[in-house]
Order: C-alpha cells, then structure tokens, then sequence
C-alpha cells in the first residue's frame, strides 16, 4: 500500500524533497522578477527543432531558458529544473511521441504544475503539440491541467492552411505576451 502511494506521488515528492534541500542552501525565491519568459522542455531526440524554435522566439524579444545554454555546471539535473521553473514566466512543453517516453519530461511537467499550484499561476504552461498527438494520448498529469493551459499546435498537413508556421509563431508571440501581462497583474496585487 505505501510503495503503491509512493509511486502515485513519486514527483510530488521528488519535488518537495528538492524544493527543502534549496531552503536549507538559501536558495532565494524570486518574487517579483524573472530571468526568463518561458523555460523550455522537451526531448533530447528533438534538439534540432527545438534549437530553431528558440532562436525565433527568441528574435521576437523573449529571453528562454534553454538547458543546454543555460544549466549550471556541478548541479543535479533536477536542481537546474527547478531553477528554471523558479526564474521562469512560463513554462513550454514541446510535447512529441519521445517526449512522451521520457521519464524526465513528465518529471518536469509534474514539478511545473506544483511549482504553478503552489505559486497561484497554474495558467503558467504552454503546450505545443509538435507531432500528431491525441488528447486521450497524453498523459494523465497533462490531461488533468488540460483546460488551464495554453496548447498550439505545430503545424501538419491536417491543419494547414489555416495553421502556418507565420500562424504558429504569432501565436506563441501572443501567449507569451498573455503571460506577462497576467505576472504583472498578479504581481501589482501582492
């Protein structure tokens, strides 16, 4: 019964664990400011595409934390998750059918969500849905955030003409934009 419990909670306490152990080194909590408008999450398999999705978005004025750039040296992979989450805006999940097999990317989407619970911006992720991927297929953690979250879907020949990579590309400009304005909202109210 509690390895049963412990598995269903398996990133809830991962994340709690990690988040004590940053406490107990002082780590401070940034309130106000971010480093970043959006940390982005995806496979390894699909660094190619997500280089070049950084450098357009990033060419529209946002900054992103990307891991390979931006990851400290010497830290655990978890603690330089959680650190993008902490100096992020906005989390994107560039889900694929290999980002679905990883254990770290459904680590990092479940570390995101308590992170946004426990912030009051659960309104804080971005979707893009880069391969053919139903909502049935997706996974739990996902699928219980579904009507909370910002989805866009990458552009395919069952979507186009009316989903273009000029499309894509304003609308992420849009939502990224969204996003700020509601930080700055939340924040004015603090």
């Amino acid at each position: 019964m509690i390895t049963v419990i412990f598995f269903r909670y398996k990133y809830a306490v991962e994340y709690v664990l990690l988040r004590l152990k940053m406490k107990m080194k002082n780590y401070k909590e940034l309130r106000q400011e971010y480093t970043y408008d959006a940390f982005i999450s995806y496979s390894h398999t699909d660094s190619g595409w997500v280089k070049k999705f950084h450098d357009v978005v990033k060419s529209m004025g946002f900054e992103l934390c990307l891991d390979a750039k931006d990851f400290i040296a010497g830290n655990g992979i978890a603690e330089n998750v959680i650190n993008a989450i902490d100096s992020s805006r906005t989390g994107i999940f560039i889900i694929t059918h290999d980002f679905l097999k990883s254990t770290w990317g459904l680590s990092e989407i479940e570390m995101t969500r308590m992170h946004a619970f426990q912030k009051e911006r659960e309104d804080m992720v971005i979707i893009v849905v880069r391969d053919k991927i139903k909502v049935n297929d997706m996974p739990e953690i996902l699928k219980s955030m579904w009507f909370k979250i910002t989805c866009i879907q990458w552009p395919n020949d069952d979507n186009l003409p009316y989903n273009t990579k000029e499309i894509f590309y304003e609308k992420m400009k849009m939502y990224l934009k969204m996003k700020e304005e509601t930080t700055l909202q939340n924040n004015n109210r603090i």
